[in-house]
């Protein structure tokens, strides 16, 4: 498979320069025998649509089609029908040599159906993956599918080309470990070199090419039972988040082929709220019935909307790029979505143990204060399950709340005063029997203004990477005065401040104020920022390592940043 994928690279440059003299034909086939190959015994399927992400036709009642594709580096598909699956590959590039021949296999499918969403893989060890793989086929339900939202690899965009294929294979590895069928959305980072200095726009892997030789069309669609579950590419080079012209009319012809009344499934790695041409795609989709959109790329875990649609975006499965947990506090996991005619249940769950658990409110990014009510999630599969819950390692009542058909809501209250001022963890174990099914530990913020006692054993220093600024901005370091970002610092510029041994305790905080208040306020930015400290960097966690600081002397609420560094 992966000289196979090295060799389609080739052959695509060297084809790159042809024009397709007489468009791309073929049949759409039953494969009775399974062999891949269209024989004459072997009858079309008609009104299977055909696409090369211009135009879509349909195949005719032989099964025949005929695309004006006069790119021979286009992908050409099919969106595979319901109660079908492709015996071989659903995409073919269109110069590849002969008729574009693609063979279903029939493959009943229930109209109730569980599929699972993964998002944000990041693979740098395909052993990660494949675990995960491993784990899902073990679990005690059968699900129809699965989903990969994007950002697969753990970020080709940033080494040259020659080097972006081993990150491929390693993904390609991992994902043949599942047992159920995989579909794939492209991220951000599966676009070869495009931020590298000066890169080779020629090479045949730049940007979005390596991506379409080993996956095939950036943007499809494919039935599942009575839904029409469609991947979109939320990415424009050079990066914006849109889906621009080209795949808004290819949507809208997708579209045209399916009865009003078939409710969608949308899947694309960028929040589909926040696309530049976030309107054009909610016009497309008014007075259809969209069940959901599911979405990566943040690594957090929430709900909006886009118009009337529900937008799922779910936490990573590398959580922070496999060094921890997302950056809301949720586990490194997966979603699961039950579909049963026209509306659907959700939730996000851990990716580890036999009853996974994750959390749903509160999550990490705020500070924590007084009595914090919570709820957590456990995929129990419909089977009893004992949940219990400890803060700071003392137990916390909670109780049964809600049932799912294979998930079950549990909720309680802790008090966070129990616990000094810091970093404090609420913990979760899932029993069946006398059996330990699975665990989760989400970790907070806590101030109640109960500091605990604490003597540092060496100073530390405070480093912020300026991002922009306007006038001189006061930095203040537990309430008193630590230095000054000076007008004019240039921008990529880091600044360190000394903080002596005795100014620091085990919660520290820190405030950036603008200079300048009021309707001529000054404006700063700034990130990452950390807490060096005994050879380590800390960081708020309520962030990403890597998260920008914007604020803005104009307005009130957003006048100053507190930050928070909790000691070892």
């Amino acid at each position: 498979m992966l000289n196979l994928v090295r060799n389609m690279g080739l052959l695509s440059a060297l084809l790159f320069s042809v024009r397709l003299a007489h468009g791309a034909e073929g049949r759409v086939f039953l494969d009775v025998n399974g062999n891949g190959v269209a024989e004459a015994a072997e009858p079309g399927i008609a009104r299977v649509a055909v696409s090369d992400g211009v135009q879509v036709v349909d195949a005719d009642a032989q099964g025949r089609f005929r695309l004006d594709t006069v790119d021979p580096d286009a992908c050409v598909w099919i969106s595979v029908p319901r109660d079908y699956a492709a015996s071989g590959p659903f995409w073919r590039r269109a110069g590849s040599g002969g008729a574009l021949d693609f063979g279903l296999a029939a493959r009943p499918q229930a109209e109730t159906f569980t599929f699972v969403q993964l998002t944000d893989t990041h693979v740098g060890r395909a052993d990660q993956v494949t675990a995960f793989a491993k784990q899902l086929a073990r679990l005690p339900h059968a699900f129809a599918f699965a989903v990969n939202t994007g950002d697969l690899v753990g970020g080709v965009d940033t080494v040259p080309p020659e080097k972006a294929q081993a990150q491929y294979d390693r993904y390609l590895s991992a994902a043949a470990a599942f047992e159920i069928p995989l579909f794939h959305v492209p991220g951000n980072h599966e676009h070869v070199a495009f931020n590298t200095p000066k890169p080779d726009t020629s090479h045949p892997f730049y940007g979005k090419g390596l991506y379409r030789r080993v996956f095939g069309p950036l943007y499809y669609s494919w039935a599942w039972a009575g839904v029409h579950c469609v991947a979109l590419d939320g990415t424009s080079l050079p990066y914006q988040e849109r889906l621009g012209t080209r795949q808004l009319a290819w949507l809208a012809a997708d579209l045209k082929r399916v009865p009003v009344e078939r409710p969608l499934l949308l899947f694309c790695h960028q929040s589909l709220p926040s696309l530049r041409d976030a309107k054009q795609v909610a016009a497309l989709l008014k007075d259809r019935r969209v069940l959901g959109a599911f979405c990566g790329h943040l690594h957090r875990t929430f709900t909006t909307r886009l118009g009337e649609i529900p937008v799922y975006h779910s936490g990573a499965m590398s959580g922070a790029w496999w060094s921890g947990p997302n950056i809301d506090g949720t586990p490194q996991g997966f979603r699961v979505v039950r579909v049963k005619g026209d509306s659907l249940t959700t939730a996000y769950f851990g990716r580890e143990g036999d009853t996974p658990i994750s959390i749903v409110a509160p999550l990490a990014t705020e500070v924590q204060v007084g009595e914090v009510a919570f709820e957590a999630v456990v995929l129990d599969f419909g089977r009893e399950v004992a949940l219990s819950a400890a803060f700071n390692g003392q137990p916390v009542a909670l109780a049964h709340a809600e049932r799912d058909e294979l998930w079950s809501r549990w909720r309680g209250t802790l008090d966070t005063r129990v616990a000094f001022d810091g970093d404090r963890a609420l913990s979760f174990t899932a029993r069946q029997g006398e059996q330990t099914a699975s665990r989760f530990e989400i970790r907070y913020l806590v101030e109640n203004g109960r500091p605990q006692a604490y003597q540092a054993a060496a100073p530390a220093t405070l480093a912020l990477q300026v991002r922009g600024v306007d006038g001189a901005s006061p930095v203040l370091f537990n309430g008193e005065p630590c230095g000054m970002i000076p007008a004019g610092t240039t921008n990529e510029c880091v600044l360190t401040f000394p903080v002596d041994a005795a100014r620091l305790a085990k919660l520290n905080r820190v405030t950036i104020r603008a200079g300048k208040l009021g309707r001529d306020g000054d404006r700063f930015s700034v990130g990452p920022v950390w807490l060096a400290y005994a050879g380590k960097k800390l960081h708020d966690l309520r962030y990403a390592s890597f998260e920008r600081h914007a604020v803005a002397g104009q307005d009130p609420v957003r006048a100053e940043k507190v930050l928070y560094f909790c000691l070892p």
